[in-house]
């Protein structure tokens, strides 16, 4: 990338919208060093409750919005009643069996073990191909522990005490991003503009590739990358082709007029498990800072739309079917609408697949006897380890592990010590 930031960066159109490049927020894992940085780096945050819902309209056969509270599993109760009891029956199974050893070889076995077939086929899996573009059986169980909630037998009961209504209005409160803050003035972008800004780079320089494609040689004793690793391996050829799998995301944000619609004002980002809806995610994003020309007149909303790396769809596709079915589920109207933004990523998530580690530990090792170490959101290839904070951290902690000999907390390369 051209800017400091990577995925993380914030665009401003021509209109004067500024646009991240997905629904980033900041949140705590727990990791002091980044939370100090990030503060010494931006000075005004805004600070939020999470408060999330799901559409399940396509559960009741409906055109319009059916929220329901996230996490989806906790929403049980407000499934149709059908769905409602045979989720129910699966998940008495699935607690009466929960002290049975069981291998789990897939995501999919993973949801099964968890929570049934039921919950499975009418949520995990249609939301699944719509983030990950694949099926859950093409996918490793191990990056679950932090992104996707269980459900204890004695929680679902209580929640089915609840009337309808109050249920409604629940945020459960689970996973680390349910308070988290965000930049006043400019966006995600801000924070690593400002860091690399207040960095003193004097005397220090990068030689590389320039515009006229001359070619540049770079000595080194010690190479940290944080491209994607297959295209690493396919450049250096230090081992046979990496047997791994990215989808790719179209971002489409929208700008409006005010008056801001109802929906927008009471949350912070809805998800859309439906297939007919091409976004899995939307963000009111300028419900978090100062993300339109005049906040007093203009908000703005951001999509997220999933596809297969090789799809040959288009950025005016998406935008179209997108604009359509905002305007079909009464978020926005058209004649709101006064700038359109879009940018094809061409690496959105590295999907987890069921032989990951095997591969990245292959890489690893053929790169580390190079002193070449890859991490990051692709650099690593590992979602579990890949938000903003967990790659910030990375970078700290492999120059702490070539320096000083510490071993990596947030990064696990699948190699022995011996290795590094």
């Amino acid at each position: 990338e051209l800017t400091p930031g990577g995925l993380s960066r914030t665009i401003t159109d021509k209109n004067g919208f500024l646009w991240d490049l997905g629904g980033h927020i900041i949140f705590n894992h727990n990791l002091p060093y980044y939370d100090e940085a990030v503060r010494w780096a931006v000075h005004e945050w805004n600070t939020f409750k999470r408060n999330c819902q799901i559409d399940i309209s396509y559960m009741y056969n409906e055109k319009s919005l059916h929220l329901v509270p996230y996490p989806a599993q906790y929403a049980i109760p407000l499934f149709p009643a059908h769905i409602k009891k045979n989720c129910l029956e699966d998940f008495k199974v699935c607690c009466e069996n929960e002290k049975k050893i069981n291998l789990i070889k897939n995501f999919d076995q993973w949801i099964a073990t968890n929570f049934g077939e039921t919950l499975n086929k009418y949520f995990f899996t249609p939301y699944t191909k719509k983030v990950w573009t694949v099926e859950p059986i093409e996918m490793n169980s191990i990056w679950v522990a932090s992104r996707v909630a269980k459900l204890p037998h004695e929680k679902l009961e209580e929640l089915c005490t609840l009337t309808a209504e109050n249920l409604k209005n629940v945020d459960l409160g689970w996973g680390p991003n349910a308070q988290f803050m965000f930049p006043r003035n400019g966006g995600t972008g801000a924070i690593w503009k400002a860091m690399v800004t207040n960095i003193d780079a004097i005397n220090k320089k990068i030689i590389y590739e320039n515009r006229k494609f001359e070619l540049f040689e770079i000595s080194y004793d010690v190479l940290i990358n944080t491209s994607p690793i297959d295209q690493l391996i396919e450049n250096t050829k230090l081992c046979r082709s990496l047997d791994l799998k990215h989808n790719k995301v179209i971002i489409v944000g929208i700008g409006l007029k005010k008056p801001i619609s109802m929906i927008a004002k009471q949350y912070t980002w809805l998800y859309f498990p439906d297939e007919s809806i091409p976004f899995y995610r939307l963000t009111f994003i300028s419900q978090y800072g100062i993300m339109t020309p005049d906040n007093r007149n203009f908000w703005s909303i951001l999509c997220e739309s999933a596809q297969p790396s090789d799809s040959k769809i288009t950025e005016e596709e998406i935008m179209q079917r997108t604009i359509n079915c905002l305007i079909l589920k009464s978020i926005i109207s058209y004649e709101q609408i006064v700038s359109k933004f879009s940018m094809v990523l061409p690496y959105g998530y590295p999907i987890p697949t069921v032989n990951r580690d095997t591969e990245l530990a292959r890489a690893h090792q053929a790169l580390e006897k190079h002193q070449i170490y890859s991490r990051g959101r692709f650099g690593g290839w590992k979602y579990e380890a890949s938000n903003q904070d967990h790659c910030f951290v990375q970078g700290k902690e492999i120059v702490d592990r070539i320096l000083l000999g510490q071993p990596e907390t947030i990064y696990k390369n699948g190699l022995s010590m011996s290795h590094g």
